[in-house]
């Protein structure tokens, strides 16, 4: 049977595809390399928060935001993107940017996506997902992304796709001229297999759980760094390469993952201590080496995330003292099980994280001779700060006292990579030479959106709505 078809991943971009490819009369194979108690991958386990004004509209920096992380480009093609997208010369189609149009086709499909998981049952609600400063608040469905995954399943199962778990997607299969004809699989209890299919979603996630990947992409201590949820081992990065392989052109930026502060100790996925702002960092020298206070936490938990990668042994600890927990709302942005290491002197505290005792007495010295006066308010960037060390403190600096001292170990956590393919407003992936290659599409991870910094908010918004885009696609094509 050659199917109109095959869907590669069973998160929220792939389900997307399929359920809405085969609502329109296509006939749809899903493949999903985890059991079925583990479909979904990442989208299994995130919170699913999305960047939406309401359900009718994503939020008003959506365009503004997305646009502004835009990669390298030149004024010359600032100019040529100006034009209508038809009138784009294909070299400008091709190259690494997120172009208005695939961000205006996110921001008005978007909304019509929000709606018809509405009609798959999903149900959302509004809540600020940064609760410590004063900020908007983002939609997200009850129950998170496992609501979504489950919702969309369901309703695949109803209508009759065939979904085949514990399989993987290998390698395109092109005819002569290029056109996609299908895929090479394996499964455990086949080998090696092939599916004929007319068309493909690549929609597997990116390569947080591929090792040689990460290595060659991000770089020195890429091996520090974990998959932030169990979902993430499933995406090992064969989506992407395969696509490579038949000619897409690269978008994203690949040396860049979405990082976030955890415990290391904790069994829990996403174990956050999204708390950083509000102590010190100090590296297993017992040294501070970022400024916790240049922002609020949505800013920099990826800079606060990869610095800590690049310590050595990629471990950090976060030094405070009781008046953490006086902060309305803190513990809801601590999610670790792990209770703080607590300690009544620096040296105390040195030997039971691992530290030089001479060092952290010296720094937490400095630092708190560095505080200057000021009012303490974290509900705002409030501007009290260090003076006359380095790196500094921008805001949120405070004394902390040293017969009181707790600590949080951190490691940096992967919630997704950044590097993928480029597509267009039709989510069909766009080859080296800016044309689109027959048969081929790609939602979710696998597409190269985030340039210098993740986009809060909008990656399981993204791979809903292109996914969903694919498959309507697809199905008027056929």
């Amino acid at each position: 049977m050659t199917f109109d078809v095959a869907v590669i991943g069973c998160g929220v971009a792939g389900l997307s595809a399929a359920v809405s490819a085969v609502e329109a009369g296509a006939s749809v194979v899903l493949l999903e390399r985890a059991p079925k108690a583990e479909r979904g991958g990442n989208s299994r386990y995130t919170e699913a928060w999305m960047r939406m004004k309401d359900e009718t509209a994503v939020a008003d920096d959506f365009v503004d935001r997305m646009l502004a992380g835009h990669g390298a480009i030149g004024p010359e093609m600032l100019r040529e993107v100006s034009r209508d997208y038809d009138n784009w010369p294909p070299n400008v189609k091709a190259y690494p940017f997120n172009d208005p149009e695939l961000v205006l086709a996110l921001a008005e499909e978007a909304p019509p996506a929000m709606a018809w998981l509405k009609s798959h049952g999903v149900k959302f609600t509004f809540h600020s997902p940064m609760l410590l400063q004063k900020g908007p608040e983002r939609m997200g469905p009850s129950g998170g992304g496992l609501a979504i995954v489950e919702a969309l399943a369901q309703s695949a199962e109803r209508l009759g796709i065939d979904i085949r778990y514990e399989t993987t997607g290998r390698a395109l299969i092109l005819d002569d001229v290029g056109t996609v004809r299908g895929l090479r699989c394996w499964a455990p209890e086949k080998g090696l297999f092939v599916i004929a299919a007319n068309n493909v979603v690549v929609a597997s996630g990116g390569y947080q759980g591929n090792l040689e990947m990460m290595t060659r992409y991000v770089g020195a201590n890429a091996h520090l760094t974990r998959p932030v949820s169990p979902g993430g081992v499933y995406n090992k990065g064969e989506g992407i390469e395969m696509m490579l392989a038949a000619g897409a052109a690269a978008a994203g930026q690949y040396d860049m993952f979405h990082g976030e502060p955890v415990d290391p100790r904790s069994p829990r996925h996403e174990a956050l201590i999204a708390v950083v702002n509000y102590g010190i960092l100090v590296n297993n020298q017992g040294v501070r080496f970022f400024d916790e206070g240049t922002n609020r936490y949505e800013f920099i938990y990826d800079d606060i995330s990869w610095t800590i990668m690049r310590q050595k042994m990629g471990i950090a600890h976060l030094l405070f003292d009781s008046r953490l927990y006086e902060i309305p709302n803190i513990k809801t942005r601590i999610k670790t099980d792990q209770d703080p290491i607590r300690a009544t002197s620096a040296r105390e505290m040195a030997q039971k994280i691992g530290v030089p005792p001479a060092s952290l007495e010296a720094t937490l010295r400095k630092y708190n001779a560095a505080v200057r006066e000021g009012l303490y308010d974290t509900a705002a960037l409030d501007g009290k700060a260090t003076e006359g060390i380095v790196p500094p403190k921008s805001n949120w600096a405070r004394e902390i006292n040293e017969a009181d001292l707790y600590a949080f170990p951190i490691m940096c956590a992967n919630t997704f990579t950044c590097g993928g393919v480029k597509v267009n407003s039709k989510a069909q992936v766009v080859n080296r030479d800016g044309y689109p290659i027959p048969g081929l599409y790609a939602a979710g991870e696998t597409v190269g959106l985030f340039y210098n910094l993740y986009v809060g908010a909008t990656s399981v918004l993204r791979g809903i709505t292109l996914g969903r885009i694919a498959g309507r696609t697809i199905a008027s094509s056929r």
